[in-house]
């Protein structure tokens, strides 16, 4: 009887089982199918109900976290993900998947350990390279790089996406929000706004473009820089799921031409496109006749690639060409725009704050070259993308899901905040700034740390060294930054990488702050970064005690600044103008003044009688501060004594002949920088803005960018010029065979 009473209570437990067991598996299937379809909201509902049936199930809680990841639903994810975990069976994809929603949530100091992890059971490359990354993602975080951004108030709680300009004034871009004339079905498609006076944009409409794609939608577009032409994708987008490689998209790429009304016409594939690989994300280059994009296709660097194609004659390329392994990795490389000097695109892969990260790469020889990461204020831990950006402006947009879980795509408008160079500080800037000797009071050749490299921060009218400057130090190579403050003689430490270009600034209270680069080399040099003599802000040069300044007038005119000069004649009387000038001497008969020809690239030079002696004079300048910034380099030059006096001299006086000016006739240039070690200077950086040119100016070397035709034009230049790092870059405008500030 007992054995029977157990005989029944099994066949009892198993009658109960065996329709539970078949339960799950039929709703873990149909999850399966859903998700592999990329429906991820459909795969979590038949996974959540299979885990009513077995709710301790890895690949069922691990698929969970990996569908909230696709939606943006990052804190639900986590949960999922944390219970998989728990299963010491988990997967290092798992592990992999678990670090990437950790970061995405900005939690990089817990995200680094799984990465770790991840690195040890699986692939190495791959683990320690994001475990790198979120220690970049914690020094850059709060590195704006300059930028400022602000949602657009045209966002709606669907995904907005895609903005492209197709003429001044007019923003077109992507939504899936649902209107008057909804039709059932969710879709995304292109919609216009005008940007009105402060940069709000009207009530957008949707863009009549009299083409209708089957199972599909369209966009994002591009306009070429004339708007006769527009580049198009053709979406399978989801509402609510992330627009990113991983989320399933499939995408191929459109062209059509636009006609005066603005319907698109003769709409056709673009040559390239194929049945076994994605293409999308295309954009028009500056120039019109090339198309950037994203792609999949066979023979990349991994995952989305980026290539570009020429047009030829009615139609374009066949054969796309790769952009090359400075922008393209083994991850995923999408929405790429070329503003005529640099590539913006975004990465999963390049060291960034989380997800997709925005970057710039600047051209050299028409091929990317050094990358940039965009800073904290355009980049978050989540997904940005879709950057596009106006250098003449500063203006631009960027489409991110970074204002919290399950948030949808939204857009957001992006200024540079450009800071306008005195004129010091743009002379300050040049590495004539820069001592190889150290700061008064301070012992000279004291022992460097071991692997560290030394730099000194001083005053550059009293030499003693200035504490608690910020040094800030950023990598070309890779974008990491480094901050610091000066000790007490006025020294900052730091590691360094050979054959590598620093950028460093220097700020510090009281005194204008400075910009330069630093090439290292492998050579060991301890004391590279040199001593930086910092000007004082709005600083008066100290007046020599024995020769007195005389009474200080305000300038009426503006003098033009120097250009290329030579001397060869004999001293002459002139008059010179009223203004600033630079006190170098004082003799007591009729100097020689070709005994002062070093001092002549920094002005003209001429002597003062008064009170029986001579005075030997440059200038003279519009205003005090270009004095200042000059009479530093008159000290450089070896003219200790030197300081500033007001010129009110209006009778004749000895003077070397007139230069003689050596000029271009294009009626404006943009002023890079002066170096004293022009090796230093980065011109492949600089050609990227227009055609480079220098002249030498004394012990300096000046570089600018010539053929410039108009204002509107070098304005454009020097915008350009500031984002690219060239902090001292200022506008010149040729008036009366000289170039002078507009």
């Amino acid at each position: 009887m007992k054995h029977c009473t157990r005989l029944l209570a099994l066949l009892f437990f198993c009658g109960i089982a065996l329709p539970v067991t078949a339960q799950f598996r039929t709703e873990k299937r149909t999850a399966d199918k859903e998700f592999e379809l990329h429906a991820y909201n459909l795969a979590i509902q038949s996974y959540r109900r299979a885990l009513a049936y077995r709710n301790d199930d890895l690949e069922t809680l691990s698929r969970l976290g990996d569908a909230y990841r696709m939606l943006n639903q990052l804190d639900t994810a986590r949960m999922f993900y944390e219970r998989a975990i728990n299963d010491r069976r988990v997967t290092p994809e798992t592990l992999l998947a678990y670090a990437h929603t950790l970061k995405a949530l900005g939690e990089y100091e817990q995200a680094q350990p799984l990465y770790l992890a991840y690195a040890r059971e699986a692939e190495a490359t791959v683990g320690n390279h994001y475990a790198r990354s979120c220690d970049f993602a914690v020094l850059q975080r709060n590195e704006s790089a300059g930028f400022t951004v602000r949602p657009v108030n045209v966002n709606s709680p669907a995904a907005d996406f895609g903005p492209t300009v197709p003429r001044s004034g007019q923003l077109v871009f992507n939504s899936s929000r649902i209107d008057e004339d909804f039709s059932g079905v969710a879709v995304n498609r292109p919609y216009v706004s005008v940007v009105e006076d402060g940069g709000a944009l009207s009530a957008p409409v949707p863009v009549v473009f009299r083409y209708r794609v089957e199972n599909g939608n369209v966009g994002p577009v591009s306009y070429s820089p004339d708007g006769t032409q527009v580049v198009f994708s053709r979406n399978n987008f989801t509402p609510g799921t992330r627009m990113i490689p991983e989320a399933g998209i499939t995408l191929s790429l459109m062209v059509a031409d636009v006609n005066e009304a603005g319907a698109w016409t003769n709409v056709r594939p673009l040559p390239f496109n194929g049945n076994d690989f994605n293409t999308g994300f295309g954009s028009f280059g500056s120039d019109g006749t090339t198309i950037y994009f994203a792609s999949d296709r066979p023979g990349g660097w991994g995952g989305y690639d980026l290539y570009r194609v020429k047009k030829l004659g009615d139609d374009w390329e066949v054969a796309p060409e790769n952009l090359g392994p400075t922008v393209n990795t083994q991850g995923h490389e999408i929405t790429p725009y070329f503003d005529g000097s640099s590539l913006f695109f975004s990465s999963n892969w390049h060291q960034g704050l989380g997800a997709y990260d925005v970057f710039r790469a600047g051209m050299e020889n028409g091929r990317p070259g050094t990358l940039f990461h965009l800073g904290g204020a355009v980049n978050s831990s989540r997904d940005d993308m879709g950057f596009i950006y106006d250098p003449a402006s500063g203006q631009g947009y960027v489409v991110s899901n970074r204002t919290g879980d399950a948030t949808q795509e939204d857009i957001y408008a992006v200024q540079l905040e450009l800071i306008s160079p005195a004129v010091s500080a743009a002379e300050a800037a040049s590495p004539s700034a820069i001592s190889t000797g150290v700061p008064e009071g301070v012992v000279s050749n004291t022992p460097v740390p071991y692997g560290r490299v030394r730099g000194y921060v001083s005053d550059i009218q009293t030499g003693r060294p200035v504490t608690d400057a910020a040094v800030k130090v950023t990598s070309r190579r890779d974008a990491s930054v480094t901050n610091m403050r000066t000790d007490a003689e006025g020294a900052y430490y730091l590691a360094v990488e050979p054959n590598n270009v620093y950028d460093v600034q220097v700020e510090a209270t009281g005194y204008e702050p400075m910009s330069f680069p630093v090439t290292t080399t492998a050579a060991a040099d301890p004391d590279l970064f040199g001593n930086i003599l910092l000007l004082p802000a709005q600083s008066v040069a100290v007046a020599d005690p024995v020769a007195p300044p005389a009474t200080e007038v305000q300038p009426e005119e503006s003098q033009a600044e120097p250009a290329p000069q030579t001397y060869g004649e004999s001293p002459s009387l002139v008059a010179p103008p009223s203004g600033f000038a630079i006190q170098v001497a004082s003799v007591a008969s009729a100097p020689d003044l070709t005994a002062f020809d070093k001092l002549a690239s920094l002005g003209r030079v001429y002597a003062v009688e008064a009170d029986g002696r001579y005075k030997v004079r440059v200038g003279t300048f519009a205003d005090r501060e270009q004095a200042v910034a000059a009479a530093s380099q008159v000290k450089d030059l070896g003219y200790a004594g030197s300081f500033v006096v007001t010129e009110t001299q209006v009778a004749a006086v000895l003077a070397a002949p007139a230069p003689t000016v050596t000029t271009t006739d294009a009626p404006f240039r943009v002023q890079l920088g002066a170096f004293g070690k022009p090796e230093n200077f980065d011109r492949q950086r600089a050609t990227a803005l227009g055609t480079l040119a220098s002249m030498q100016k004394g012990d300096l070397t000046v570089f600018y960018i010539d053929g410039l035709t108009s204002l509107t034009q070098a304005e454009s230049v020097q915008r350009r010029a500031l984002a690219a790092g060239f902090t001292g870059a200022y506008v010149l405008q040729l008036v009366d065979g000289s170039y002078v500030k507009p």
